[in-house]
């Protein structure tokens, strides 16, 4: 009487099922994909990336396994045929690594238990570099994953001093060397450096790049170490760019003496 429940009885005994038991599930649709880290085009091989639409999982789901699974919540994604790692999805958005071996033209499709989704076209740059921005300092959230040589965030009022060593944290560096598997944490000894070396400058000024390549331990997650000249200029809104196979990102900061 309800309509909550569906009561079947019999000689047997009862089953109740749900109402809309045999609801169907509706297919997949991809509207868009950027790399994770900003939230921009363009993605690179290896690089975390994030797909927005509509059904693309029936659940929320998240995982820290390694290797990173190919299939979470009953979702599974190819780029080419090729199964690619996830790390979290949801019916709106999935976050995945992208293939180390898919690059230029490349086309994704989602299976879900609701059906396949539409062809998804994309271009896959070799290098795409994109710093996260997911740092957080008191109430203040979205800032750009800079630290100084004490480890702690680079904000305005934690600003980078002349002299130090700054690290980086970022996608889209493309492949390494040594090369990683895709899906697998990043090797510490020797640590996997980027093949195409990427330029840092801080002012105009280009700072001494110590290591580009895959942050140990981590997926898809990239490090740049980088010596901050004494001579660098400073201010309060300082243009840090990184520069690497003709793509570039930047942010700007604050420099101290």
């Amino acid at each position: 009487y309800s309509r909550k429940a569906i009561i079947n009885l019999t000689t047997s005994g009862f089953t109740v099922l749900a109402w809309d038991y045999d609801a169907s599930l509706a297919p997949p649709r991809i509207d868009s994909i950027v790399n994770a880290a900003d939230l921009r085009q363009p993605v690179a091989p290896g690089g975390l990336i994030t797909l927005f639409g509509n059904n693309l999982s029936a659940i929320n789901a998240a995982t820290k396994e390694m290797p990173l699974p190919t299939a979470l919540g009953e979702t599974c994604l190819t780029a080419n045929g090729v199964p690619m790692p996830m790390l979290f999805v949801s019916p709106g958005q999935i976050n995945a690594q992208l293939p180390f071996q898919v690059d230029g033209n490349a086309t994704l499709i989602l299976r879900t238990p609701g059906g396949v989704s539409d062809n998804f076209n994309l271009t896959i740059s070799p290098v795409a570099p994109s710093i996260f921005h997911s740092g957080t300092a008191g109430p203040i959230s979205n800032l750009p994953t800079i630290y100084r040589s004490n480890s702690s965030l680079v904000t305005i009022s934690n600003p980078i001093h002349r002299g130090e060593t700054i690290t980086i944290y970022l996608t889209g560096l493309g492949k390494t060397w040594p090369s990683v598997e895709t899906g697998m944490p990043a090797p510490a000894d020797p640590p996997a450096a980027s093949l195409v070396a990427p330029t840092v400058t801080l002012g105009g000024v280009s700072l001494d790049v110590k290591f580009a390549g895959l942050a140990p331990g981590q997926v898809g997650v990239y490090r740049i170490d980088a010596g901050v000249p004494i001579t660098i200029s400073t201010g309060l809104s300082i243009p840090l760019l990184i520069s690497q196979g003709g793509s570039t990102t930047s942010v700007e900061v604050r420099v101290v003496e």
